[in-house]
């Protein structure tokens, strides 16, 4: 009986550090340059934001250095670019020189620009021209000038496209411009997977908008969330990064905001309030989500159901088995406990002699 209850104890303490585990696992191109992987290039600024008018034009600077320690002939190339697919705000060039953006195009806008021979750690600058035409369609112009080298002098189409660095122009052409943005979704997440009901945090925020505008917007704004008594746990801003990133037209584009919360149960509510334009327009958006670890809770309840009735039925199983055990040897031997006295063996009690004078 005491090896088995010294095992239960064990198999107790076992559970309860399962138990006290589970509780302690719930949660607890716009640099200054860009340097290409194999040209040793590196171009500045990353990032032109211009506003050119119809008929007008601007002219403005890039700056190419050779890192290398030989003579290198950087060539130029433009391209339109257009939002990526994975709604991060990375853009996505359209290599092909036969194709432009789906919208306004960028590439009818640069001036021709020259070769530039760059001496072993050399830099220079690069003059670009932008010319928009005065019967330009308003809106926004999206477009990179990349850099790469030319191995071969004699053959310039010898370039490798991996190598390339360049600057980003996003232009904004004055005149009928639409700023609006729609409210795709906003929701709970978390490792990315968004949802409802979750185990455990960390808990991220994702808001996507998309843009049905002709015009890039900048949307910023704050996020808070309350637990199950209306009081606010935390509190997050959207897009809160210099310089802020855009959303280009006709494209949808997601910000993930973490939350700080490292221990989290029950129902939460996340309000957003979401400005963008000039005009100061607004988005609201809400969502209730649950953070509730159910794997934790299925282990309690099997605990307090084996410690309420598995424990008991153990008990009074292993008292039967005792009580047969004790039965079947007093069957098998039945003067084991048995005690008689032989009156000749001198071990009962005797009448000492009587001695006369």
């Amino acid at each position: 009986m005491k090896k088995y209850l010294r095992s239960l104890a064990a198999s107790i303490v076992l559970a309860a550090g399962i138990l006290l585990a589970s509780f302690s696992t719930l949660p607890a191109l716009a640099a200054t340059a860009a340097t290409g992987p194999g040209n040793g290039f590196r171009i500045s600024p990353p990032r032109y934001e211009l506003t050119i008018a119809k008929g007008t034009s601007q002219t403005v600077s890039i700056f190419v250095e050779n890192l290398a320690n030989s003579q290198v002939t950087a060539q130029p190339i433009v391209n339109d670019f257009v939002a990526g697919s994975q709604e991060n705000g990375e853009p996505q060039l359209i290599l092909d020189p036969a194709k432009s953006a789906p919208g306004n195009s960028f590439k009818p806008l640069v001036h021709a620009i020259p070769n530039t021979i760059l001496a072993a750690q050399e830099r220079k600058e690069v003059k670009v021209t932008l010319s928009v035409p005065a019967n330009a369609s308003s809106g926004g112009y999206y477009g990179a000038i990349r850099f790469q080298p030319v191995y071969n002098s004699s053959s310039p189409s010898n370039v490798s496209l991996t190598a390339s660095v360049g600057t980003l122009f996003l232009v904004t052409v004055p005149g009928n411009l639409t700023q609006k943005l729609d409210l795709a979704s906003f929701s709970a997440a978390h490792n990315g997977k968004t949802g409802t009901f979750f185990n455990s945090g960390p808990i991220s925020i994702f808001t996507r908008l998309h843009n049905v505008g002709n015009i890039h917007v900048q949307p910023f704004g704050k996020i808070i969330v309350k637990n199950t008594f209306g009081k606010v746990v935390a509190t997050t801003e959207l897009n809160n990064v210099d310089p802020r990133g855009n959303v280009l037209p006709s494209s949808t584009r997601k910000f993930e905001n973490a939350l700080s919360l490292k221990h989290m149960f029950g129902r939460y509510t996340a309000e957003g309030n979401f400005a963008f334009g000039d005009n100061g327009n607004i988005i609201s958006a809400k969502t209730t989500f649950y953070v509730i670890p159910y794997i934790l809770i299925i282990i309690i309840i099997l605990l307090i159901v084996f410690l309420f009735f598995g424990l008991p039925r153990m008990l009074r199983w292993y008292n039967r088995r005792v009580i047969e055990r004790s039965q079947r040897r007093q069957i098998n031997h039945p003067h084991h406990n048995s005690h008689t006295h032989d009156p000749n063996s001198g071990s009962g009690d005797q009448t000492p002699p009587t001695f006369q004078a």
